[in-house]
């Protein structure tokens, strides 16, 4: 159910991706990930909003044998996924 203020014209976009797997202007990779996760950061649970800055992140990092395809992409927050690749970095460090 469409929320009764909500607008596609409101400047919302995590919504509307969230709720349609599209919105003008956010890229069609990132509003299917919105979509799928139901617009929230599975690094820290959080919803994304308007404001935030998310990026794609490979689950199974690239250098690791991850795939470039959506099973292996999530959406996060730019802190989330500097912390993921931080982690992941030091994973293979100290192996």
């Amino acid at each position: 159910m469409v929320k009764p203020e909500a607008s596609p014209y409101d400047g919302n976009w995590t919504y509307w991706s969230k709720r349609r797997g599209t919105y003008t202007g956010t890229p069609t990779r990132v509003a299917k990930l919105l979509k799928k996760q139901k617009g929230i950061c599975p690094q820290c649970k959080q919803h994304f909003t308007p404001e935030d800055l998310i990026e794609v992140d490979h689950i199974i990092p690239k250098s690791k044998g991850g795939k470039d395809t959506y099973n292996n992409l999530q959406a996060l927050h730019r802190h989330c996924h500097d912390v993921k690749s931080k982690n992941d970095y030091l994973y293979d460090w100290h192996l």
